[in-house]
């Protein structure tokens, strides 16, 4: 049974004690009568004085109605007790002094998820930034610093060193074995055959000309175009083919003459100026913009980035790290502990205001309403105190008016 609901039944008890003992003769039915009378008396004077904090009972305005009535200077008195006492900056700080603000967030970190959600959010923030960068806009201003770098870039220089490179034995061979092949089976092609065929027809007719004797020897030695294309060919190929066995004076001479040629091409510096003017012609031709936006767009943004793994890795890292070393966890709790001091001194001006504004939410009904869910228990608990004292304050000054009497008499 709620506290209310008892005071009011301690009240009716009283009431209905006083009404039904009024016929009551002799000393103990006067003692009863007396006791419910000062107890009725009693409940409800403590009866009007709660309800006269809340509302006004029975309609009577004056003195009553004390919270409405009094509003003003009791916000005024919350709001300055709140901000000067219990919110001082001095209290906060000494509350929040005498915690390890470090060992509560290391415990959050290792036993609450704080691991997790803490690089959860640092991926959020992370691919948030990263996803909304104008990445053409970096592009155009990334674009000319690399080609500035590409123009730096001595090219032509470190071509001539693979030329130079490739002069080696351990190269030139090889690439000379390689060029062999490549001509082997270009002396075998018919695209080769069918040019040399042209060229030897036309050698041929301009040869002969008007000259009857010249067709004839040619013919009657056989000589054919097909015939003769045919014994280049063939020569050709015989000679590719001494040149592919390696062991021969006639490859050696070739691989000299060969490595001969890279080497000069290295030290040909009309080569490198060749190249070096190639290389800015290319670069300024060349728009490297939309390249560095598009890879952008295609590696650095996205759902699961490629870098987003090993800022995962960085980050279990670190959290690692600062669970593990006291050193880190007392310059964290000396950093927090110094910022919310700072803070809260720079802004503790703030308070009152905010709770000035909380309080302000409240209407009258709701600050009656809440204050009385509040101190409601208490205040009926006074109620029944006040029954219970005044029905044994009733009884007593009844057996000392009965004494006295009896005295006097």
């Amino acid at each position: 049974m709620q506290k209310k609901s008892k005071a009011n039944l301690a009240l009716a008890i009283s009431a209905a004690g006083f009404l039904g003992t009024l016929p009551a003769g002799g000393f103990f039915g006067g003692l009863v009568h007396h006791g419910f009378l000062a107890a009725t008396i009693g409940g409800l004077a403590d009866w009007f004085a709660v309800t006269a904090i809340f509302r006004k009972p029975l309609g009577i305005a004056y003195r009553t109605d004390i919270l409405r009535r009094n509003r003003g200077r009791i916000m005024d008195a919350l709001v300055t007790f709140a901000s000067d006492d219990l919110l001082s900056a001095r209290n906060i700080m000494q509350v929040v002094d005498d915690q390890d603000t470090a060992g509560l967030f290391v415990d959050y970190l290792e036993h609450r998820g704080g691991h997790e959600r803490l690089r959860a959010v640092v991926d959020d923030v992370v691919l948030k930034a990263v996803n909304t960068m104008d990445t053409q806009r970096i592009a155009d201003e990334l674009a000319p610093v690399l080609m500035e770098s590409l123009r730096d870039v001595p090219l032509e220089r470190a071509l001539l060193d693979i030329v130079r490179l490739l002069a080696d034995e351990r190269h030139s061979r090889p690439i000379l074995q390689t060029f062999l092949g490549i001509a082997e089976r270009v002396l075998a092609s018919p695209v080769l055959h069918d040019v040399l065929l042209e060229n030897v027809t036309a050698l041929r007719k301009s040869y002969e000309k008007d000259s009857f004797g010249r067709a004839f020897l040619l013919s009657s030695l056989g000589l054919t175009d097909e015939h003769i294309v045919a014994l280049i060919c063939e020569r050709l190929a015989a000679k590719v083919k001494k040149l592919q066995a390696g062991d021969t004076e006639a490859y050696a001479a070739a691989k000299a003459d060969f490595e001969m040629m890279l080497l000069a091409l290295a030290q040909d510096e009309s080569l490198a100026a060749a190249l070096a003017d190639w290389k800015n012609a290319l670069l300024q031709s060349f728009d490297i913009r939309p390249m560095i936006a598009s890879w952008m767009e295609r590696n650095i943004k996205g759902v699961h980035p490629f870098w987003l793994d090993a800022l995962d890795a960085f980050v279990d890292k670190k959290i690692s790290a600062f669970e593990s070393s006291k050193p880190w966890q007392r310059r964290f709790d000396a950093f927090v502990k110094a910022f919310l001091k700072e803070e809260l001194t720079k802004h503790h001006d703030a308070i009152p205001g905010l709770v000035r504004e909380r309080l302000n939410e409240f209407t009258d009904d709701k600050l009656v309403s809440f204050v009385e869910t509040k101190v409601q228990d208490d205040l009926q608990m006074i109620r029944i105190n006040g029954a219970v004292v005044g029905s044994l304050v009733g009884m007593g000054l009844y057996v000392l008016v009965e004494l006295a009497e009896r005295m006097w008499h």
